[in-house]
């Protein structure tokens, strides 16, 4: 068992060094120091709201083009804080735009940093190819040997994530005797708790060996954190052997986490406390696990929403700065009509997009709140209910449960993936392709024809509403369809872009229902002025066609 606090710990080895940073940053600028030193002293509290506002009002304050590396600084602090409340995607987000500084005269250390939080980001987002590709480049670019060891034990974690144990040994084996990383004890028994798990993995007898060494060196060392996994991971190991032995160091797991008051810990061992459990004491654990999910999720959400509104009201401020700066440099009268004319015309467009943008964003909400409730929130209350009634005791009851904490989780994840942000880059049609694929099956094959689709011809706006449509259509096709083939083409030309869909399902009589069920689909299309055209009829099948001009 890997917890995701287990990369959190790999990630602060780093953080550890950008306070180091921050002293090589001259300051100068006394808004960015005053800003800094408050966010350096909230960051240091946990106080991450705080924390990250200070950091946007300090980026706030620079100037773009002589003081990028003090931009980057707040960047990869900001970054740093959304994944402390497991907000990967706008880590992500901020990571990605700390590049977007980067000269040929950039700190490497920064780079190094902004490459691995990349990594670690798509790796909790389960995108691993991307994780390995930002990893390889934050390890081709360090030149600090212990650096270079913690990358590798991510790109051996990265591994352990694909079940590729073999690959990840090999990896850690040459780790466990390098001379730098042995006089880092931390480090080192972070290294051979990993390799145990692994071996453990591959029926190999050396893991107990390395388990037990790594937590020693832990408790020698006083490392909480790291004592957690270790804790855990002999509890996994005694499962099948002593199952005594086993719970006992998962309630110790469950003490350490509570002393570091990591919430992802204590769902994983209590979780585990459940599956090492019978009857009331099971139903116990089973229940402290549902409360804590609910209140951390909702913590975690409001974290979300807050650091979303910082970084939307700062670019706001920002843009009010620069309409006040222009405004000022505009003293001549025909240059200044001729401004608030297009001014004016600018407006107006904006204030039409922005109205379809935010009418497809509150369809889009709604579709969400609504998948939340009808596919979540029935199974999260039912689950309770069958915890708090039935006998756990009985082993088909335990079974149902665990079932259950199961298809909570997939269901939890599959929501997140639906709604996560688009790569419209190279990469687009790749991905596009990847998502289309998940939904073949034993008894039903999707057939994908996009060689006439020029993607990189095609606008960011366009190319995120075809991959929203098209998820969509799956879906239905998934829940509604019955069908054994489905067959997707898409084609472009100078003009438009045509879509066509067919499947050999069950079909309908009743067009109204189905559109319906594909309101959010036919608004989206509807938003960039294009047309969907559906065709259906009983045990003849479903068919659509898209026309968005370019």
């Amino acid at each position: 068992m890997i917890f995701k606090k287990y990369i959190l710990r790999i990630f602060l080895c780093f953080t550890g060094t950008t306070f180091l940073f921050c002293d090589k940053i001259p300051y100068h600028n006394k808004l960015y120091q005053l800003h800094l030193e408050k966010a350096e002293y909230n960051f240091e509290k946990q106080n991450n709201t705080l924390a990250f506002y200070n950091y946007e009002k300090a980026k706030a304050s620079c100037n773009v083009y002589s003081e990028k590396e003090k931009i980057i600084y707040c960047l990869i602090q900001m970054s740093n804080i959304q994944m402390r409340q497991s907000d990967y995607v706008g880590s992500e987000s901020s990571a990605t735009e700390a590049i977007t500084y980067f000269t040929d005269n950039t700190n490497l250390d920064f780079k190094t940093f902004i490459y691995n939080i990349l990594g670690l980001n798509y790796q909790e987002l389960h995108n691993y190819n991307e994780a390995s590709k930002y990893y390889q480049k934050s390890l081709e670019i360090t030149a600090d040997e212990l650096s270079k060891c913690i990358i590798k034990n991510n790109i051996a974690y990265n591994y352990i994530n694909q079940g590729n144990y073999i690959k990840a040994r090999e990896i850690l084996e040459l780790l466990r005797i390098n001379d730098s990383l042995k006089i880092n004890h931390i480090e080192y028994a972070r290294v051979i708790d990993n390799l145990g798990y692994v071996l453990y993995k591959l029926n190999d007898k050396k893991a107990f060996d390395y388990l037990i060494q790594s937590k020693q060196l832990r408790e020698k060392n006083q490392d909480i954190i790291g004592l957690t996994s270790s804790y855990m991971h002999l509890a996994e190991y005694y499962q099948k052997a002593d199952l005594d032995v086993a719970k006992n160091y998962a309630l110790k797991a469950f003490e350490m986490a509570k002393k570091t008051n990591n919430p992802d810990d204590k769902i994983e061992a209590l979780q585990f406390l459940t599956k090492l459990s019978d009857g009331i004491e099971a139903k116990e654990y089973a229940i402290q696990t549902f409360k804590l999910n609910d209140s951390i999720q909702t913590v975690r959400q409001q974290a979300k929403n807050q650091f979303a509104k910082i970084k939307y009201d700062s670019k706001q401020a920002l843009k009010e700065l620069e309409k006040q700066k222009r405004l000022k440099e505009f003293s001549v009268v025909g240059i200044i009509t001729l401004f608030g004319i297009g001014l004016f015309a600018y407006y107006r467009i904006k204030k039409r997009n922005r109205k379809k943008i935010k009418e497809t964003a509150y369809q889009t909400e709604t579709r969400i709140a609504k998948k939340l409730h009808d596919e979540l929130a029935n199974d999260v209350h039912n689950t309770i209910a069958f915890a708090e009634t039935q006998d756990l005791l009985n082993q088909k009851n335990k079974d149902i449960l665990l079932e259950n904490l199961e298809t909570i989780y997939n269901r939890t994840r599959n929501i997140s993936n639906e709604n996560k942000d688009i790569d419209t880059g190279e990469l687009y049609l790749e991905k596009l392709k990847a998502m289309l694929a998940t939904y073949n099956s034993s008894d039903r094959n999707v057939i994908v024809n996009m060689d006439a689709f020029n993607h990189l011809k095609t606008s960011k706006e366009i190319k995120v509403v075809v991959h929203r449509v098209l998820q969509e259509l799956m879906v239905n096709m998934k829940k509604h369809s019955q069908c054994s083939l489905a067959s997707i083409s898409i084609k472009s030309n100078k003009k438009s872009l045509q879509i066509n869909y067919s499947d050999n399902g069950i079909g309908t009589d009743n067009l109204l229902n189905l559109k319906n069920g594909l309101q959010n689909a036919e608004n989206r299309i509807l938003s960039i002025n294009g047309t969907i055209n559906f065709d259906t009829a009983p045990e003849k099948g479903f068919k659509v066609k898209i026309e968005i001009p370019k």
